[in-house]
């Protein structure tokens, strides 16, 4: 993989990470506060097929990192492609897919709760003083169920009793 690539899924990832993470005592929570250094100011974010400013956007990722004590972000089928060809200075476009498990501190069936949300994106890229930056990011997300395992009963033999 590129080095692009995987600081793209280094940044996907950070983004979702849970709100807090606790100490060594379960009772210290600490708030990790949204970093979204990785987009240049004026970045053009189209969430859902909606533009939104980047303020927007950072209250709809925090929405999605709010009540989550763990998260696994998967990255999947990610590819790099110039965005003009033998031309550095026109960035790069970083593509793929994530999928986010999210589990919460409740049961359900006897489990902690967990989500998933898939995330589709496309993100132009350009080195802006030797770093790179999210100039121009399209991103298409959805919620899917996290499958619940049931335990099925025993069959008993009734005559046997």
């Amino acid at each position: 993989m590129s080095s692009l690539i995987d600081w793209t899924a280094s940044q996907i990832s950070g983004l979702y990470a849970p709100q807090h993470t606790s100490g060594a005592n379960a009772a210290q929570l600490t708030k990790t506060p949204l970093d979204l250094s990785a987009f240049a100011p004026d970045a053009e974010i189209h969430l859902n097929h909606t533009r939104v400013d980047l303020d927007k956007y950072r209250e709809f990722v925090e929405s999605q990192r709010a009540g989550a004590t763990e998260v696994e972000c998967k990255p999947e089928d990610l590819i790099e492609t110039p965005v003009e060809e033998g031309n550095p200075e026109a960035g790069s476009i970083v593509a793929g897919k994530a999928t986010l498990v999210r589990t919460y501190p409740f049961l359900l069936r006897a489990a902690p709760m967990q989500t998933s949300t898939v995330i589709s994106f496309s993100a132009k890229i350009l080195n802006k003083d030797s770093k790179p930056q999210i100039v121009q990011l399209f991103q298409t997300t959805a919620d899917k169920p996290v499958q619940v395992n049931l335990q099925t009963p025993h069959s008993v033999d009734a005559s046997a009793l």
